[in-house]
């Protein structure tokens, strides 16, 4: 799974969760209930990996997404996936298949780390919940993820990614605000938002 949509994991991740809840099962499952119920969210963020930072904005609406940052962008509406990297230099286009999704949708994601992850809780000195979950497959490229979750908002403030070979990437959501109205092409292709002249390749 590529850092790229592992971020995805935590903007699903970042709203507010329903009340209390006595487990960190539970907290993960308001954390998908209160995403499945939420309508039209935006963040901005900004992920540090080996003292590099990417800053971007996404916007979500049940299954459609849009990233707009500095190294991604992309593009999903319901059925066809735009992606473009500036380690590629190309647009690619595919149509994900369901497995594929857990790649890249934020909902099936969480859904898929809740369900192949064990996880635990412990309160820090901060005032935060932090969720600690070790995927069980060994082939994971992920070894640890560590979500901060405040007491008192219940909100994601803050997530930690360990990685099989050691690196650690952290990301941190601002500006969340769900209930927002997106027109159709919001998550459609603009071939404004990338390089002049940038290649697409049709992969479908």
């Amino acid at each position: 799974m590529s850092i790229r949509h592992i971020f995805l994991i935590l903007l699903c991740a970042a709203v507010p969760v329903a009340a209390v809840a006595q487990s960190a099962g539970e907290v993960l499952q308001d954390v998908i209930e209160t995403y499945r119920k939420s309508r039209g969210i935006s963040a901005d963020y900004v992920m540090t990996y080996d003292k590099n930072a990417d800053r971007g904005t996404i916007v979500m609406d049940g299954s459609k997404f849009r990233i707009l940052s500095d190294d991604l962008k992309c593009w999903y509406d319901g059925t066809t996936q735009w992606a473009y990297s500036t380690m590629t230099g190309e647009v690619n286009i595919t149509e994900p298949t369901q497995e594929e999704l857990q790649l890249s949708n934020p909902y099936a994601a969480l859904v898929a780390f809740k369900e192949s992850s064990s996880v635990s809780m412990v309160t820090t000195p901060q005032g935060a919940y932090m969720l600690s979950l070790i995927p069980q497959s060994q082939e994971s490229d992920v070894r640890l993820i560590q979500l901060f979750v405040g007491i008192k908002s219940l909100q994601i403030e803050k997530a930690v990614f360990v990685m099989a070979d050691n690196s650690q990437y952290t990301v941190v959501v601002k500006n969340y605000t769900t209930g927002k109205k997106f027109p159709a092409s919001t998550f459609k292709y603009d071939g404004s938002a990338v390089p002049e002249g940038t290649q697409v390749v049709d992969l479908r």
